[in-house]
This record gives C-alpha cells, sequence and structure tokens, in this order.
C-alpha cells in the first residue's frame, strides 16, 4: 500500500475552479486500490469559496482528513483590498493555511511515501513545501495558473522579489512540476532551464459522466447563448455585451429570439458593466452549484469562453477550466481571448469561433452565424462532437498515478 499526502485549500466539497478540478482528480485517483491517501485542507467553511454539497460524493475515500482552520475575515480583506495593502499577506489571503504546517504536521497519523499538492491558492503549495522539507518525500507541486509571473498580478519591486524567490523555493525542492498548459510549460523551461525535465502537462480535465446528463430544451424556441463563471478585473462581460448591444440596435426584433445567460461570480466593478448596457434578453443568474451550471450549459445552443485580455500572447498561459465543461456539453463554443493563448490552443481540437478582445465585427458575424444555424435548424453547425481524450479525468489521474509510481520506484 501506498501512502499518499493530498494537499489543497480547496478540497471538495469546496467549489471553486481549482475545487472542481480537484474533486475530479481525487475521485478518480482514488480508484487505485494500493493507495491509500490523506488529505490537509481547510476548514468548511473557508472565506470565498463556497461549499457545494453536490461535490459531497468526489471526497470520498478519504483515509485521514485534517482540517485546518483558517484565520480570516471578510472585512479586514476588504480594507486591504481598497488600500492597496496586498503586501501585508503572503502568498495570499490565505497565508494562514500554511503558517499552520505544524499542526497539520502533528495529526499525520501514518508517514506518507509522497506529496502531491494543488494550488491555486499558492498557500496550498508553500504548507506542501513545508511537509516536504519536514517529512523529506517526493513531491508532486501542481499550479493552475503562473505563480511570481502572473500577468493578471503584475507584482513588482520587493514583493515580485519575494514571490519569484518562493517560486524558485518551492520548484527547486518539487520532483515534478505539474502544469495545465503548453504555454506555461514553455514559460518555466525557460525561465529555470536547469529544471526543465522537471515540468510536465497534466491540463484541467472533464468527467465522461457529465455525458449522462440530458439537456433542457429552451422555453419559446429562442436561441440561447451561456456563460458560465466568473468575471473580475478585466475579464468583462462587456465583450460580449458590446456586440450584442450594436446587434440588438441594427435589429431590435432580435430581442425576440435570443436569450443570453450569464452565471458565475460577478465582482462590483463587471456588474456595473451589465447595468450599463441593461439589454432586455441578458439575465444574470449569480453562482449555481456545480451540477446546476452543467445543465444550464446543455441548455444552451452557443456557449462562451471570455478570457482576461492580455497584450503578450507569450503570457496568456491561463487554462480556462469552463472550457472542459463546455466540451462535454457539446456545443459550438464562442471563445474571446488572446491569439495564440491557451483557449486559442484548445479550441483548435474544437468547433468553434475564435475571437480577439477587439475583433468587436467578427464577434458579431459568429454570433449572426450562429443564430442563423439555429433558425434553419442546421444542428450540426451547432453540435461539437470532438472530446479529446487528453483532457479526460480518467485518463490523466491514470498518468499521475503513472508519475506516483516512477518516483516510488514501483
Amino acid at each position: 500500500m501506498k501512502n499518499l499526502l493530498f494537499v489543497s485549500v480547496s478540497f471538495p466539497p469546496k467549489s471553486d475552479p481549482e475545487g472542481l478540478q480537484t474533486a475530479k482528480y481525487f475521485h478518480h485517483l482514488q480508484q487505485y486500490k494500493d493507495l491509500s491517501i490523506d488529505v490537509v485542507t481547510s476548514a468548511i467553511p473557508t472565506l470565498y469559496i463556497p461549499y457545494d454539497k453536490d461535490l459531497e460524493p468526489y471526497a470520498q475515500g478519504v483515509n485521514q482528513l485534517i482540517n485546518i482552520r483558517l484565520r480570516e475575515n471578510r472585512y479586514i480583506n476588504f480594507l486591504r483590498d481598497r488600500l492597496g495593502l496586498h503586501w501585508t499577506v503572503f502568498p495570499d489571503v490565505k497565508q494562514s493555511f500554511h503558517r499552520q504546517y505544524k499542526k497539520a504536521l502533528k495529526q499525520i497519523k501514518h508517514k506518507p511515501d509522497l506529496i502531491y499538492s494543488r494550488s491555486d491558492p499558492k498557500s496550498s503549495t508553500i504548507m506542501a513545501y513545508k511537509l516536504k522539507k519536514s517529512l523529506q518525500v517526493p513531491w508532486i507541486l501542481h499550479l493552475s495558473d503562473p505563480w511570481a509571473d502572473c500577468p493578471l498580478q503584475q507584482m513588482k519591486g520587493r514583493l515580485y522579489q519575494k514571490h519569484n524567490e518562493w517560486e524558485r523555493k518551492c520548484f527547486e525542492a518539487a520532483d515534478i512540476i505539474s502544469l495545465t498548459s503548453i504555454p506555461t510549460i514553455d514559460f518555466y523551461q525557460k525561465k529555470y532551464p536547469g529544471m526543465k525535465d522537471k515540468f510536465r502537462f497534466f491540463p484541467n480535465v472533464f468527467e465522461y459522466s457529465q455525458q449522462h446528463e440530458e439537456p433542457k430544451e429552451v422555453p419559446g424556441g429562442k436561441f440561447r447563448i451561456v456563460y458560465t463563471g466568473g468575471l473580475a478585473y478585466d475579464r468583462s462581460p462587456g465583450y460580449l455585451l458590446e456586440p450584442l448591444s450594436e446587434l440588438y440596435k441594427e435589429d431590435p426584433s432580435i430581442g425576440d429570439r435570443l436569450e443570453v445567460i450569464f452565471a458565475g461570480d460577478v465582482d462590483g466593478r463587471n456588474r456595473a458593466v451589465f447595468q450599463q448596457y441593461e439589454l432586455p434578453f441578458v439575465k444574470w443568474l449569480g453562482k449555481l452549484p456545480f451540477k446546476e451550471a452543467l445543465q444550464l450549459q446543455r441548455s444552451a445552443h452557443y456557449l462562451v469562453v471570455i478570457d482576461s485580455p492580455i497584450a503578450d500572447p507569450s503570457l496568456s498561459m491561463f487554462f480556462p477550466s469552463k472550457l472542459l465543461d463546455y466540451m462535454v456539453a457539446k456545443k459550438r463554443i464562442l471563445a474571446i481571448t488572446t491569439p495564440g493563448s491557451a483557449s486559442d490552443l484548445v479550441m483548435r481540437d474544437l468547433k468553434g469561433d475564435v475571437c480577439s478582445h477587439l475583433e468587436k465585427e467578427k464577434i458579431k458575424t459568429s454570433i449572426r452565424s450562429a443564430m442563423s444555424a439555429f433558425l434553419h435548424q442546421e444542428k450540426g453547425f451547432l453540435q461539437n462532437d470532438t472530446v479529446p481524450e487528453k483532457y479526460e479525468a480518467s485518463y490523466n489521474a491514470g498518468r499521475l498515478y503513472t508519475a506516483i509510481n516512477m518516483l516510488l520506484h514501483v
């Protein structure tokens, strides 16, 4: 029996993008009966990471669950953001997780043979680093997003230096570094040429079992466009709403034939964007439980991905996990992204439309074409039957299991 210590703040039934991916990898990894898996995670409730009872089955099979209660306060975080005092927490607002590594260490009943950690947040990585140093066992470090050079954070000066120092320290300590996109691997292999053999591709994943959900018919026979996921900072609904607004001005009758639904967390800045346009056929439902979000995706005729705009394509390394769930829905996809981004590369395996954030006319043309196909019942145009195995959960959990055995010389 091999003892694996799984370290992640975002462990099911917590439901954020990282939590959903953690759930899928863990669920399929624990199918291997020669693995005994202990988990170090944050106690529920965890601020900003909602609980989803639909994910409870994904947490089954844990041998020992070690819950670390985080010390966090919503109002202090709010004041910190307003005053720009981000340097007061390291590496993120979940810092109390890694600072309690001794508490986690004392609770471990069986010394693990290997540690597997998943981030975001990066506090999960630092917790795993400290446990690795104490236990002296191999470590597989997974990063879903870049660390010090994250283009969305644009860290500078001493803050960048501190994150960069810890990034290097953790990378040097890890035996395998798991990353979600080829652009991210290319970036880090150039940054750390001496570690290039450590980097492995383990993407965000989907589950074939999600295909069993039957799509609901859209009431009134309207053409339904759906976006599920968070909208924050520069990831703005305006990149879709502006072209829709122009289409509506050109032909107000489309309001009778069209329904656009957003579901997910939206920050204050982007809520104002919805209020700016006030299109009668647009709805925002807020955040939905995982299963309801999947059902909404299956009810759509056209699914939308909106990435944050990043000027340098080499830094557009983010792999939106919603793309995987969209794959399983088997519907045509509109991706508004940076050319050459991770999303752009994934879309090359799929049927859909890829537009940059500035290609407003192309976005309008893509929507017109999809609506025309719907009205003329050209179902083949709107269906997406390509679901590449390289993004499937059980397949990648099997690859991870092989990597574990390799490190343990089994």
